[in-house]
């Protein structure tokens, strides 16, 4: 028989690698004889924190003998059915997708499985060959506006931490984890309550789910910009690129070009024919600690063996100023320069599965709320203006201007900022004024209440440049349809203000994916 049961076990009790041998601690607990359970699967694993040691909190399925039907209820295995029908698609014309990133990857899997053997299109390079690029842009510090950390296969998302959880309750989303681990992420995604895969196993998994949507009859095209939105009789028709060349579909455009796409968003809205509106949007700084700061913190106690590095999520809701929360936490990682255009500076955060590096980062963000009177070109020359700015001041060679978080308080320039985990490299300087004054205002606040939560914050912290690449300013407008105001083209994803994250911005990409052939079967 099969039950489903609930367990801890305290973290300083059990060894490094405790799920895979994790059947005599259950039995324990669950006061069970030796060997009563022939089998055991973990379906969500969380930490309780709140008092030292942690615990580890299990959900799992266990096999135990039909004599224990008494004590323990029967479990049922449940087989949800994949919600993509397969091999239904009927249209001539093979429907394009414009980007690789999360959302444009997985619309591509929700098409070739349909049949439709769809064309997706990159304007940057699969993941080996982004990566060599990246590696030789370290080295030179001359960037390839058309292959970096924000453009290329898999998208930004690439070069991340690979965080998985998400509050959206689509129906995708347990088939988005599902197909990451069998394109060779690690099976711990599956159950963990904060999964994770790590930028180095995100570089396997991404090829590897391109290589299954080529094998149903997807194409990929890289180093293929897309310059334009081909309209004819009133409909989406087709993509124009950098070099002319026009491709050409009568069954839909699905565009999830990404937050690196910004020319193309602001050039296709900029006529109204594709409806968009001003949203606010989100600008933070990355702050630095030290990796052990932050696990005594949230441990109450040095990190044990059995445990990952520490992470967090904080938030402020000052009364007097803009909230601020902690986004894209990367436990033991590095802080990289993810712009795409030269001349200019982004931050993020990045972070291998193991997180073992010497410190931790996140990204501090205020929501910046726009004026009505606002346009979208003066948003974009706001955040334009800051990226070149902290270019500058990162020495005009990538690297970022670092300011400690007491000095950042002070308005004062840095003078000492110590070792830190940045790629590109940091200088002494100051950020406090490269912010909107709402967002200092915001981020002072925020961070003497993160350093009554977490004594020390403020003291081991450092900012390292400002992100810029966080959210969308515009959203282009859908229908429940999930078309625009030019019918067959479906926008999706992180691009055009639509989702936020790897998992939202995937179930997005086959939401849509599912609208255009519902849209193609009812034509």
């Amino acid at each position: 028989m099969k039950s489903e049961v609930q367990f801890s076990v305290s973290s300083s009790a059990v060894p490094r690698g405790i799920d895979s041998m994790l059947i005599p601690f259950a039995e324990k607990k669950l006061r069970l004889p030796a060997g009563s359970i022939t089998d055991l699967k973990i379906t969500n694993k969380s930490i309780d924190s709140r008092k030292a040691p942690p615990q580890l909190m299990y959900r799992a399925v266990i096999t135990l003998p039909d004599s224990f039907k008494n004590r323990f209820p029967e479990y049922s295995d449940r087989q949800d059915a994949s919600p993509v029908p397969e091999n239904i698609w009927r249209h001539p014309d093979s429907p394009i997708i414009v980007g690789t990133g999360p959302a444009g990857l997985f619309a591509g899997l929700y098409l070739a499985l349909a049949g439709a053997k769809p064309v997706i299109l990159d304007r940057g390079f699969p993941v080996p060959e982004r990566d060599e690029r990246y590696k030789k842009f370290l080295a030179s510090r001359i960037l390839d506006p058309e292959s970096n950390l924000l453009i290329g296969e898999g998208g930004a998302g690439t070069f991340s931490d690979g965080k998985l959880y998400t509050g959206t309750k689509s129906p995708f989303s347990r088939m988005v984890i599902n197909e990451f681990i069998s394109a060779g992420a690690p099976e711990e995604i599956g159950y963990l309550s904060r999964p994770h895969i790590g930028s180095d196993y995100l570089k396997r998994a991404i090829p590897a789910l391109r290589q299954k949507i080529i094998s149903l009859g997807g194409t990929f095209r890289f180093n293929c910009k897309v310059d334009g939105i081909i309209e004819k009789d009133g409909v989406c028709s087709g993509v124009v690129l950098a070099d002319g060349e026009k491709i050409t579909s009568s069954a839909g455009v699905i565009l999830a070009c990404g937050l690196g796409g910004r020319e193309l968003i602001r050039k296709i809205t900029a006529g109204g024919k594709i409806a968009s509106a001003l949203k606010s949007f989100q600008l933070g700084c990355r702050i630095e600690h030290p990796q052990e700061f932050i696990d005594v913190r949230q441990y109450k106690m040095s990190r044990p063996e059995a445990l990952g590095a520490a992470e967090y999520h904080i938030v402020s809701r000052p009364k007097d100023a803009p909230g601020v929360s902690s986004f894209c936490m990367c436990p033991g990682g590095r802080v990289v320069n993810a712009t795409a255009w030269e001349n200019a500076s982004i931050t993020n955060g990045v972070s291998d599965f193991a997180r073992d590096g010497e410190f931790a980062n996140s990204c501090l963000i205020s929501t910046i709320t726009l004026p009505e009177s606002f346009k979208a070109e003066q948003v974009y020359a706001l955040m334009e203006k800051i990226e070149r700015e902290q270019f500058i001041r990162g020495g005009s060679d990538y690297a970022f201007p670092c300011q400690s978080a007491e000095d950042f308080l002070r308005r004062q320039s840095s003078v000492k900022i110590g070792s830190h985990a940045c790629e590109t490299g940091i200088v002494p300087g100051r950020i406090d004024d490269l912010l909107p004054k709402e967002s200092f205002a915001a981020l002072a606040a925020a961070l003497k209440h993160f350093d009554r939560l977490m004594p020390g914050f403020i003291r081991h912290g450092k900012f390292i440049g400002v992100e810029s690449c966080v959210s969308s300013p515009v959203r282009i407008l859908r229908d429940e349809n999930c078309e625009s105001t030019l019918p067959k083209l479906f926008p999706a994803g992180e691009g055009p203000g639509l989702a936020g994250g790897i998992i939202s911005a995937a179930c997005d990409g086959m939401r849509c994916a599912e609208c255009l052939v519902r849209r193609v079967h009812n034509a």
